[in-house]
């Protein structure tokens, strides 16, 4: 049995990365990976299409299936399986060891599902279209029951990760808002850029009466940020809002952070949609995760691990190749991350599709590149052709986080 080189640096990539797992885990999971980026596609028997060429079918079939099982469904049961909690805050390591040129974070709280089978409650590092995943937990799709504790444990498992000097936003969608989750992150110094409804009660600090956000947004073109007490129906809550309206936009987005109101702009809640391309990136662009038919939440979230190590490497390619064509040469000759402005602009290809390109191409060349990095875009500045409105606080505003960025 022949086993290729470039295999053998793959693995020594990941022993280095996710120290937690077992050698015998790390094998495991570098031919998942390798075989799921060779076919484009984590389904098993795209996988072990690729694999037979460098071992018997049957032998390939049993190495990837064990390393799924938990340890008493192995064929030789033990105690031991793939911990895959264990591995959340060394993937945001790496993730912020490849990190090039910024010290703010963005990150997406968001749930998807697979038909109606299972649920996947995902923390993602937002990045250049795509969303890298980082922590997960699976919950059948039937199943009652609260998601926040679950959301909460996530949290806690990435927290020792970050960087405290960072500047790390967190940002959530309506359907995943909680004044408990909001407490979490702050208690935690990280920063939530949530989405609230639009029937909130606000009353903006210094003030008795309470408005509406259609009050002070009334018309597409217009933004509103101050520091404001928020009623919904779950709580009360103080910090900085904002109430933006676009142009072209069908609805307005009803914002709340804890950030000092000129430390934060309406348009950085845009990056939360790239948590959507991410979550194509894992079906239909990339990794075909619709076609699996798993549904042991265990064994589901073994395989985002897969899903997870591959889309961190194949954009960590696919910038290689982003920063070589805007120097003008062959990425094979960047040894380093290179000295080059921020990108402010969005890729004309996807990060992602580029880098899948570039990984098969190695790997079909039989080598992998040793050094790779992510050279996040800088945050977004305010929509263009929207008038701000700032709310002047007679008051002192000691509740809010007066960040600077560093």
């Amino acid at each position: 049995m022949r086993i290729p080189r470039e295999l053998y640096q793959m693995e020594r990539q990941i022993t280095q990365r996710l120290p937690a797992l077992r050698p015998a885990q790390i094998v495991g999971l570098t031919l998942w990976v390798y075989g799921t980026v060779l076919a484009k596609s984590a389904c098993m028997n795209a996988v072990l299409v690729e694999l037979s060429r460098l071992m018997p079918w049957a032998t390939a079939r049993q190495r990837l299936r064990e390393w799924l099982k938990d340890g008493e469904d192995k064929a030789r049961p033990c105690h031991t399986q793939v911990e895959v909690a264990a591995c959340f805050p060394l993937l945001l390591r790496w993730v912020i060891g490849w990190w090039q040129g910024s010290t703010t974070l963005p990150l997406a709280i968001d749930a998807v599902s697979h038909q109606d089978r299972v649920v996947a409650l995902v923390v993602s590092v937002l990045y250049r279209g795509c969303a890298i995943p980082v922590a997960w937990h699976i919950v059948p799709a039937q199943e009652k029951g609260a998601w926040m504790p679950h959301i909460l444990a996530l949290i806690d498992h990435l927290h020792p990760a970050l960087p405290r000097e960072w500047l790390c936003l967190v940002m959530v969608d309506r359907g995943l808002w909680s004044p408990t989750l909001w407490q979490h992150l702050k208690a935690r110094r990280l920063h939530p850029l949530v989405r609230i409804a639009d029937g909130v009660a606000v009353r903006p600090a210094g003030f008795k009466r309470t408005r509406t956000p259609a009050e002070l947004v009334p018309k597409q073109g217009q933004a509103w940020v101050g520091q404001a007490d928020i009623f919904g129906e779950e709580a009360r809550q103080v910090g900085t809002l904002l109430i933006v309206w676009g142009k072209g936009h069908k609805e307005r987005w009803v914002l709340l952070t804890d950030l000092h109101p000129r430390a934060v702009q309406h348009s950085w809640y845009g990056l939360r949609m790239w948590i959507e391309l991410g979550f194509r990136a894992l079906k239909s662009m990339g990794w075909q995760w619709q076609k699996t038919r798993r549904t042991e939440p265990e064994r589901v979230a073994r395989f985002w691990l897969v899903l997870a190590v591959a889309t961190l490497w194949v954009l960590g390619c696919g910038t290689r190749e982003a920063d070589a064509a805007e120097l003008g040469t062959s990425p094979d000759r960047i040894r380093v991350p290179p000295v080059l402005p921020t990108p402010t602009e969005p890729d004309h290809v996807s990060l992602f599709v580029r880098g899948l390109s570039s990984a098969r191409r190695q790997l079909g060349h039989g080598r992998i590149w040793q050094r790779l990095w992510l050279r996040p875009s800088a945050l977004p500045g305010p929509y263009a052709g929207v008038k701000i409105t700032f709310h002047r606080n007679p008051k002192p505003d000691i509740l809010l986080d007066r960040y600077r960025p560093l």
